[in-house]
């Protein structure tokens, strides 16, 4: 699990503020990218920057890519070619930043025809900028960061990209893909393409100008990630579709619902509105229970962990906050966990 050297692949937000947090923390960083100005502001910030992947996969321990979604397949390829070239040299960890993980794990068991030299990764962090110039140091700290759990995972490499998301100081969430895929399309994947909707239906609403004047921070909260590059929502909605569409389906059943409540409220000032009560009522139980599993953590302590272990600890809610590197072969690997607080409500 000794990391020594990180390669990144792509310099944007995620993989340049990685950079940034690795170098800090006194990691050797090796990146490459295609952008000239990544390349020289990544240097000037400690990261050796190369020419090619190649390059990358020859001296990493690990490697992060960090690429939109639909480079992905790319990225791949060129570590597949580079990886061969290897012969018999330790092979380095293969892991990714993207926000859809069945998929992306399909494929990279295909390209690299050796499932357990990939572990993905999803930092559950961001803005709504792209491009080495929107990097930020600390931009994971206290951050959740997916590192997914199949079958066949290797857990000395799991276990390697556990560690490095505990080193930017992100908590890292034990996920089978699936799992973590039908999860973000609620709390990641749905809030973007409601700021979508949202943020359109300003654009065309014939009170625009006034509907401007007026918005305030709820508004603007809202749609914030709507602001971001266009084809990012795109990609993210595209990516996660089977998943993305069953929980738009749901969201328009309940807005159905509300709009229906609605409609039917007799005349008058203050009619009696149950239903809609009870919409808004469940909308702030939801958030309650939010903000208490993030202010509320339970006792930190160190367990074994099979696969099983570890996907059933993120099921529950809680996190690894700290690993140690486990035997060559081993079926568990030690990690410091934290556990939810119970939230009123919970089964």
């Amino acid at each position: 699990m000794a990391i020594v050297t990180v390669g990144v692949v792509g310099l944007g937000l995620i993989g340049g503020s990685l950079a940034l947090d690795l170098v800090d923390a006194g990691v050797d960083v090796v990146a490459t990218t295609r952008a000239e100005e990544a390349r020289a502001g990544a240097a000037a910030a400690g990261v050796d920057v190369v020419d090619d992947v190649a390059s990358v996969v020859r001296r990493a321990d690990l490697v992060v890519l960090a690429v939109p979604v639909p480079a992905l397949d790319g990225a791949l390829e060129s570590v597949a070619s580079a990886l061969g070239a290897l012969g018999d040299a330790p092979r380095p960890t293969i892991t990714d930043v993207g926000s859809v993980k069945g998929p992306v794990l399909a494929r990279a068991a295909d390209v690299l025809g050796d499932a357990t030299t990939f572990v993905g990764g999803h930092p559950m962090a961001g803005t709504e900028r792209q491009g080495w110039s929107a990097a930020i140091r600390g931009l994971f700290r206290d951050r959740s960061w997916v590192v997914t759990v199949t079958d066949d995972v290797d857990l000395g490499r799991w276990a390697a990209v556990a560690d490095l998301a505990l080193r930017v100081g992100a908590t890292v969430v034990p996920a089978r893909p699936e799992a973590h895929d039908d999860a973000v399309a609620l709390v990641s994947h749905l809030p973007y393409a409601l700021a979508a909707v949202a943020g359109s239906m300003l654009d065309s609403d014939p009170q625009a100008p006034l509907a401007r004047s007026l918005a305030a921070g709820s508004f603007s909260d809202l749609t914030r990630v709507a602001g971001g590059h266009p084809d990012l929502g795109r990609q993210i909605a595209v990516a996660n579709r089977g998943a993305l569409a069953a929980r738009l389906t749901e969201a328009r059943a309940r807005l159905d619902a509300l709009a229906g409540a609605l409609d039917g409220l007799d005349p008058g000032w203050a009619p009696e509105a149950p239903e809609v009560a009870a919409v808004f009522a469940a909308g702030r139980r939801g958030r309650e229970r939010l903000d208490h599993a993030r202010a509320e953590p339970g006792p930190e302590a160190t367990v074994a962990l099979d696969r099983g272990g570890l996907v059933a600890l993120g099921e529950r809610g809680g996190r690894v906050v700290g690993v140690d590197p486990p035997a060559t072969g081993a079926s568990e690997v030690s990690v410091r966990v934290v556990e939810p607080a119970a939230a009123e409500g919970d089964r």
